[in-house]
């Protein structure tokens, strides 16, 4: 919590290795705050009787958990002992009367009676269907909820400097005899008596944190309440980092809540700025500073403005998930209309002599990959994949240009297919440099493909070399002629390769999600992965060839997430 103070929390179950562990837990603790033997015995029979009477009584014998608090004060502790067992007030138990010998006394029985001798203090309270028991070693006794009185008596703590030594009350001179003026000007304090601000403040810690310090964590208890000075702090309902936060500045306080009801505090309190905090202790909270009037009234108000501030905020992050949803369905809408574009299956369903099989999967909603595959006027068929740089919306703006220039100039048949591919790529090159003020780019593969003359040609702007193999023969990549990348220079030229495709052959034409998609170590799929799945003899269709190749890759993945779009496209000469 702070130097001064130490607050720790621990769950067992009541097995008795367990309550044994717990209790010499709670010691070494005490030990290493500096407890005195006779306080360390005192919390030994406290801690051990208590946890006893819960496994043997409330939970009657079996294994059920009990959550601890201890907090630490100089020479002071203070337990906090939960079970979810029946009610049970051991102020209220009428003890058993002495025996008159130890040969005449039973055996147990007395627990509770040493627990009221050893404790200076004992306070129970039901809270919904737990039983919290708070019992003090050392200080001052503790008052329940309903009797909190004022208690203008002298202060017994220290406060601390900024360098970490302590001052009395009395010893403070000069900016340290102003801090309870500082302090009383607080939005808590205004109001109250200057001599009750003093003995309150006595009793807290004043502290410094530096600008990003975490001071409290959603979901632990932190045991006390902070009364920000000078700065601000941000707290943030869902997680440090999120960009929904409320922010308070001086003289606001955060964590009553939690030390009202002895829950976890529900939100992250982050220091936005270098800031000056007052440290108020639960016990201090409880049973000092909600003894007073005017300081409950004042936390009612601060309160009040806050949930004001949080209704506001609730409301603009309620705005903004309607605004997500909204954009999630225009999303989802433009991950139908993009799938929509590609070709369906069965490709080349009335061609004869060749079948193709695709798949393309967004590493986001929509994405840049695309293939395309369809019969040409003349008899031959047109193939093309392609790949635009980065991801999402703007990627699969430029996809659909592409794809759109693609079909036009490929319908816009030649005699000689080499001619055709080249006239091709200076066009949708030339088209795409057009009105690309975002400067995007796009990797082309296009192929025709003529099955009467066993025939594939080919022209390759800045893609993945396709992987080929043909009967009899190991796979191999189509790696020259090779381009420039299109969209990005006008006036290029390109130059066109052809190659065999007989009966037999297999053509395999994929993005760069496949061979570099990464697995949680950092390594790639890699070429050389692709290239041995394709050579395999089971690899007798494109069906297979695509479904392998894509398990292999889901496979390698594992659990860690698709960073780029997954597109594959396998054309097979059947016989």
């Amino acid at each position: 919590m702070t130097d001064r103070f130490r607050c720790y929390r621990r769950t067992l179950t009541t097995s008795a290795s367990e309550i044994s562990a717990a209790v010499a837990w709670l010691k070494e603790l005490a030990v290493r705050h500096g407890m005195g033997e006779e306080s360390l015995f005192r919390l030994d029979v406290c801690a051990s009787e208590v946890l006893d009477n819960v496994a043997e009584h409330a939970y009657r014998g079996s294994s059920r958990d009990v959550h601890l608090d201890l907090f630490l004060d100089q020479n002071t502790a203070t337990l906090t002992i939960e079970d979810t067992g029946a009610p049970f007030d051991p102020e209220m138990h009428v003890p058993q009367p002495l025996p008159r010998s130890l040969i005449d006394a039973p055996i147990g029985g007395l627990g509770l009676r040493l627990v009221r001798q050893f404790a200076d203090s004992l306070l129970y309270e039901r809270l919904g269907e737990r039983n919290r028991l708070m019992l003090r070693i050392g200080g001052r006794p503790l008052m329940p909820r309903n009797d909190r009185r004022s208690n203008p008596e002298p202060a017994s703590f220290p406060l601390n400097r900024s360098d970490g030594t302590r001052v009395d009350a009395d010893q403070r001179k000069g900016r340290e005899r102003r801090v309870p003026d500082t302090i009383g000007n607080t939005s808590l304090f205004r109001g109250v008596p200057a001599e009750q601000v003093d003995a309150i403040v006595s009793r807290c810690e004043l502290r410094t944190c530096e600008k990003d310090e975490v001071l409290f964590r959603g979901g632990e208890y932190h045991r006390c309440v902070l009364v920000n000075l000078e700065g601000k702090l941000h707290v943030h309902l869902d997680s440090p980092d999120s960009q929904f936060f409320l922010e308070l500045g001086g003289g606001e306080s955060v964590g009553e809540l939690s030390v009202a009801d002895g829950n976890p505090v529900s939100a992250w309190v982050i220091a936005a700025t270098p800031c000056r905090l007052l440290v108020i202790p639960e016990p201090v909270f409880l049973y000092t500073v909600l003894a007073v009037a005017r300081i409950a009234r004042n936390l009612i108000v601060l309160m009040s403005e806050r949930m004001r501030r949080s209704d506001a905020h609730i409301l603009t992050r309620v705005r903004a998930a309607l605004e997500l949803e909204s954009l999630q369905r225009e999303l989802d809408f433009a991950r139908q209309i993009q799938s929509s574009m590609l070709p369906v299956a069965p490709l080349f369903a009335n061609v004869e002599g060749i079948e193709g099989r695709g798949f393309m999967r967004a590493a986001r909603h929509v994405g840049g990959d695309f293939y395309d595959a369809f019969p040409l006027p003349d008899g031959r068929v047109f193939a093309a994949i392609g790949d635009v740089c980065n991801k999402g919306t703007p990627a699969a703006l430029f996809m659909v240009r592409t794809l759109t220039l693609l079909r036009s100039e490929a319908m816009n048949v030649a005699a000689d297919p080499e001619s055709h591919l080249a006239r091709l790529a200076v066009r949708c090159n030339d088209l795409l440099n057009e009105s690309n003020e975002a400067q995007l780019f796009v990797t082309l593969f296009c192929a025709i493909i003529d099955v009467e003359r066993d025939r594939m040609h080919f022209v390759n702007a800045g893609h993945n070399p396709p992987l080929l193999r043909t009967a009899g023969a190991q796979p191999i990549f189509l790696r020259e002629p090779r381009n420039p990348i299109a969209g990005i220079v006008p006036g290029l030229r390109f130059t066109v390769g052809s190659c065999a495709f007989a009966p037999g052959s297999l053509c395999v034409l994929y993005t760069d999600g496949i061979t570099e998609a990464e697995n949680s170590a950092g390594a790639l799929f890699s070429d050389g992965t692709l290239r041995e799945i394709v050579a395999r003899e089971a690899i007798e269709d494109v069906h297979t060839c695509v479904e392998t190749v894509i398990s292999a890759v889901d496979g390698f993945a594992g659990d860690h997430p698709q960073a780029d779009d997954i597109t594959l496209l396998a054309i097979r000469r059947t016989g």
